[in-house]
């Protein structure tokens, strides 16, 4: 199969706003079954032990079976195959379970017969203890099990799935601590700012003030950086998100030598505008961060070893080397070889789906920063 550079842009645009538009979810898998000829596609968030769908979004797929599923099929033969398979690989169920043996079941008979569905493009693109974001593609009979066609298209898509995924649950983390307060976000290592609808700054968190005592922002009237090329990037990244995009983000080398920046913009958008004028904050209409990789007191390593299935050994490899450390600096850090930081670090790129140190950087930079009870460095 072999999609077109304006359909690549356009589903990769999709997946990427999704992040801060989880709306455009439905949008994002109508496009991706439309590629590969499928009735349509889902992907919810849930727990099998506790019988609970915690977030769904429905891209063409009947919403009565839908609510079958969660009301009585939660647990089925496909998801019940999926529990044991890694994140990140593309299943297709009629390599899980038989056909003719689906058919026997009542899942099929509530939730897939009634829609015509008969086959399905299964992933895992997050998960942790019993919770796990699903995706998934379904087909009718007639559109017959998918082909090798479609596990390269999957697959080319598999990592900015994940990378959107994650991106979401870290603004959603930050939005959750805009509800409970300002002090919360004092606390955290990423800058946090706060723009109205003239671009102009409402409020900066302690960690972007000191980005601004450093030279790497300018705080004034609005926000800019100490690099013009750089400020005119923000700059339209802030405009879009004021007309109505769901936002974006861009890279940037900090004041401090081998320091690599991420910015992200999101719009302010529906039940958000009113929870900031809760907060007295009733124009808000941007929120920008700024991530620095190399502060790692933030970014539990539990996380990394979730998230992209890393050994304890090769996720503080992977961030030791997204901090900018060369092969022979992170080989000291860790009181370990050379040859062994380039062996886990081989491991590393392919389970990550990254083809060199500055893109991991890059990816590591989109996990989140924020500490939860449970997390463990």
């Amino acid at each position: 199969m072999t999609i077109s550079d304006k359909q690549s842009e356009k589903i990769l645009n999709l997946i990427y706003d999704a992040a801060a538009d989880n709306e455009l979810w439905r949008s994002a898998l109508t496009e991706i079954a439309d590629l590969t000829q499928s009735q349509g596609g889902i992907l919810f968030g849930q727990s099998m032990s506790e019988s609970r769908v915690y977030f769904d979004y429905n891209g063409r797929l009947d919403p009565q079976c839908n609510r079958a599923y969660q009301e009585r099929h939660i647990r089925n033969a496909w998801s019940e195959h999926m529990e044991r398979e890694p994140v990140g690989r593309v299943v297709f169920s009629d390599d899980a379970v038989e056909l003719s043996t689906l058919r026997t079941t009542a899942f099929f008979d509530e939730v897939l017969r009634p829609q015509d569905v008969s086959h399905n493009a299964m992933i895992a693109l997050a998960a942790r203890e019993d919770f796990r974001a699903a995706f998934n593609i379904c087909r009718s009979t007639r559109q017959g099990p998918f082909g090798a066609d479609e596990q390269k298209l999957f697959e080319w898509l598999v990592p900015h799935l994940r990378r959107s995924i994650t991106l979401a649950f870290r603004l959603d983390g930050y939005r959750a601590m805009q509800r409970a307060a300002f002090d919360v976000l004092e606390q955290l290592s990423d800058g946090v700012m706060l723009l109205d609808r003239r671009a102009h700054l409402l409020f900066a968190n302690a960690a972007a003030r000191a980005l601004e005592s450093d030279g790497t922002l300018r705080l004034r009237q609005s926000v800019t950086t100490y690099s013009p090329s750089h400020s005119q990037r923000l700059t339209e990244l802030i405009r879009s998100a004021l007309e109505g995009s769901a936002g974006g983000s861009m890279n940037m080398p900090g004041r401090v030598a081998a320091q690599h920046l991420t910015i992200l913009v999101s719009s302010v958008r529906g039940k958000d505008v009113e929870r900031f004028s809760d907060l007295n904050l009733k124009d808000a209409a941007v929120l920008v961060f700024v991530i620095d990789p190399a502060n790692r007191n933030s970014i539990p390593l539990t996380r990394l070893m979730d998230i992209f299935g890393l050994t304890q050994a090769e996720a503080r490899v992977a961030l030791a080397s997204s901090s900018g450390k060369t092969m022979l600096e992170t080989a000291r850090f860790l009181g370990l070889s050379p040859n062994t930081i380039k062996t886990h670090m081989r491991r590393v790129l392919t389970k990550t789906a990254t083809a060199r140190q500055a893109e991991l950087a890059r990816l590591i930079t989109s996990i989140g920063t924020v500490r939860f009870p449970n997390d463990v460095c």
